[in-house]
């Protein structure tokens, strides 16, 4: 008898035990689904629904796209973009004798102002020559008067006959150098004044306004004055490479 109360009472320890979880249990599954299942994926959906992400993309696109739109604006002022701003003369970076030997009439205009700029270079070349010439002879003259000057002056005490024939006749020899440089100074001067002319003849047509007129011609984009000091810039380089050839 005392056995079957003590089986008894462990029977209904047991069971008061284990009633909370049975409880729990059929919560979950019956209750919870309408409210707690329900509710509980409410809240999963609330903190990472499609929606709500993209609303959080677009605002960083927006942010990121404002500040890259300031940073990236052109500035013109100073050139950063100014190959945005050349098209087709972008073509003037190549090699001098990919544009030069074109046979496409967009060349032709260019071609042309680098033609005429490299002899132009050559005939500023020759008068700078001769103009140095002319000075070298203008030096020589000088270096001779002063030494015929120093021969007049000579104190001839207590010279000898033959001395004295001697230094008359280095007088005689400097004053003929002075006459022949003379004359060496009179052409070369003519030699310079015709240089100076040729150069200045040779220089029309390579002043900035015609090299901005030249530019238009191939450019599909408008020409202004900083396209035009670009491609001064870069064709400096070319022209110098031209007249190089030109020259003897």
């Amino acid at each position: 008898m005392t056995i079957r109360k003590t089986l008894l009472a462990s029977l209904a320890i047991v069971a008061l035990a284990t009633a909370p979880a049975l409880a729990g249990h059929g919560n979950g599954n019956g209750g919870g689904n309408g409210n707690g299942n329900g509710n509980s994926g409410d809240h999963g959906k609330s903190s990472s629904a499609p929606g709500q992400v993209s609303k959080a993309d677009d605002t960083a696109d927006n942010t990121t796209t404002s500040s890259t739109t300031t940073d990236t604006t052109p500035d013109t002022s100073t050139g950063g973009n100014i190959h945005a701003k050349l098209g087709r003369l972008n073509s003037l970076q190549r090699n001098i004798n990919a544009y030069m030997h074109s046979k496409s009439k967009k060349f032709a205009a260019v071609q042309a102002f680098v033609t005429l700029s490299a002899k132009a270079k050559v005939a500023a070349a020759a008068a700078a020559a001769a103009a140095a010439t002319v000075a070298a002879d203008q030096a020589k003259i000088s270096t001779l008067t002063a030494q015929l000057a120093a021969l007049q002056a000579t104190d001839q005490t207590g010279f000898t006959a033959a001395q004295k024939a001697a230094l008359a006749q280095q007088i005689t020899d400097t004053q003929n150098q002075i006459t022949a440089e003379q004359a060496t100074l009179s052409t070369d001067t003519a030699a310079a004044a015709a240089a100076q002319a040729a150069a200045a003849a040779a220089a029309v047509g390579t002043d900035d306004a015609s090299l901005g007129k030249a530019l238009g011609t191939m450019s599909n984009k408008p020409v202004d004055a900083t396209v035009t000091a670009w491609a001064k810039g870069t064709l400096a380089s070319r022209i110098d490479a031209e007249a190089a050839a030109m020259s003897p």
